[in-house]
């Protein structure tokens, strides 16, 4: 094998950039289908649109911190950890373990959660058809085709329920750190779902046909991840996964992270995506539009920047279980860094093309002004700082998303709710601002910098984080200049 073979070999074995390939088939999805979906749907279609997008992202609530607990838990169990309790910094000899992985309780914590996540399934379900519904009714009744939308409606909970309960799957494939698999195939379907959307929408235009392509591929998508999970590292997962009467030892382990992990993401993500419900029930459709495409733009930018840092987060949860410090410090700051530089260039990016682009297409739907879009860029930041810092201390496997988001989301109600009746729309991202800053920022990473044993803010962040945040600030005062 030549220098080239080896170089190629190593690209595509690489978690943070095959998770940026897989991501920048995101960014084609921006520039091949968000310019039709705007050109080719009335404000109200494209309003129900991003509302079913939203209603997706809003069933990860009922995974109540499940997701993320077990893909660290199995790093654990994978690198040969012996129990799945608190890592604790200070004592590298607090868990005996060995390089060897522990099928025994990889075995154990399989079984758990095929039995959560089938519960979790129907407990989705009824959610959707419930709450869901009732959440469509003002939106659907504004479209002109109302019976398409309801059947776009139910096939959306359909293909999410499959793709909920295949969770399962990825989880194991990311707790083996099978990162740079998969996102390579996933590259593949995403392209696949990206060029069938657009022949729906030069060709067969319709609410209900790109419903009906988008969850598809969804399911696709969860064939995709029951098969790796099938083939990689010589079967291992058929050979752990043997029915058996639940641990409830581990149960119990896995449930006091979980819960916290949930009650974060209630109060995280699940504020920001209620918000945008919350407003389409009583906006006018011109404004809910313009708000939910900006929300739709900053969560993108969000996820591709995110790629760096937690494509690297099973090698952080095993550095952790070895007692490698150092080595997880490196590794987390060079995520850090190239995430926040990622962040900042696509928002600065979006901000100056983001209404050129629209005239250029004739869109139907308007942006947000750009005061509002630069207050949700603050607080897009803001909460990703304090994130990556929860994820390095969440390796310990002592987890305070409840408290973190917890205390940091009830500020943001209050805020928002104080100030909404003086700035309107505007006191949401002021909120969530509030929150961030007030509470989550710091208490997130004052934890993470103890869990690195007592690392300082200056020495941590100087080189990471203070420059990226600076610059995006200074935009932000410039924009309130010019525009």
């Amino acid at each position: 094998m030549n220098i080239k073979q080896i170089k190629a070999l190593n690209i595509w074995e690489s978690a943070t950039l095959m998770t940026w390939m897989s991501y920048s088939t995101k960014a084609i999805s921006l520039v091949g289908i968000l310019p039709l979906v705007l050109k080719q749907f009335t404000p109200e279609d494209v309003v129900l649109w991003y509302l079913f997008s939203t209603i997706i992202g809003i069933q990860s609530l009922a995974d109540f911190g499940f997701r993320q607990t077990f893909s660290r838990i199995i790093s654990f169990a994978f690198a040969g950890a012996t129990d799945i309790d608190i890592f604790n910094y200070k004592d590298s000899k607090s868990h005996e373990n060995s390089s060897v992985c522990n099928t025994k309780l990889l075995s154990s914590i399989i079984n758990v959660m095929m039995f959560l996540y089938r519960w979790l399934t129907v407990i989705v379900l009824i959610l959707m058809i419930t709450l869901g519904s009732l959440s469509m009714v003002k939106p659907i009744s504004g479209v002109n085709l109302q019976t398409e939308a309801w059947i776009s409606w139910g096939v959306v909970i359909f293909a999410s329920c499959i793709s909920f309960y295949s969770r399962v799957y990825l989880n194991f494939l990311e707790g083996l750190n099978k990162i740079a698999l998969v996102r390579r195939v996933e590259t593949f379907t995403s392209l696949g779902a990206i060029f069938s959307s657009m022949v729906v929408l030069i060709w067969f235009p319709s609410l209900l046909n790109l419903v009906i392509v988008h969850q598809f591929w969804l399911i696709v998508s969860s064939l995709r991840d029951w098969y790796l999970c099938k083939i990689v590292n010589n079967n291992l997962f058929e050979k752990v996964y043997i029915k058996q009467p639940l641990d409830i030892s581990i149960l119990r382990k896995i449930w006091a992270p979980a819960w916290r992990s949930g009650i974060g993401g209630l109060m995280s993500a699940g504020l920001t995506n209620l918000t945008s419900i919350i407003y389409a029930q009583f906006g006018n459709t011109a404004s809910v539009a313009g708000y939910l495409l900006a929300i739709r733009l900053i969560t993108q930018i969000r996820e591709v920047s995110m790629a760096p840092f937690y494509s690297k987060l099973p090698v952080l949860a095993m550095l952790r279980a070895k007692s490698d410090i150092v080595a997880l410090k490196l590794t987390a700051k060079r995520g850090m860094k190239i995430s926040h530089v990622v962040f900042l260039v696509g928002f600065i990016l979006t901000s100056l093309c983001i209404n050129p682009f629209l005239e250029i297409i004739n869109s139907k739907v308007t942006f947000v002004s750009m005061h509002l879009w630069g207050l949700l860029g603050l607080a897009f930041f803001a909460h990703r700082f304090g994130a990556m810092h929860l994820q390095i201390y969440i390796t310990t496997n002592h987890v305070i998303s409840h408290i973190a988001d917890g205390v940091s989301g009830i500020l943001f109600i209050l805020s928002a709710v104080f100030l909404s009746k003086y700035i309107g729309i505007y006191s949401i991202p002021v909120g969530m601002l509030t929150g961030y800053l007030l509470f989550y920022a710091w208490y997130t990473a004052s934890h993470s910098y103890k869990s690195l044993g007592n690392e300082s803010f200056w020495a941590f962040e100087r080189t990471t984080s203070l420059p990226m945040a600076i610059i995006l600030f200074v935009f932000f005062i410039i924009s309130l200049m010019f525009y």
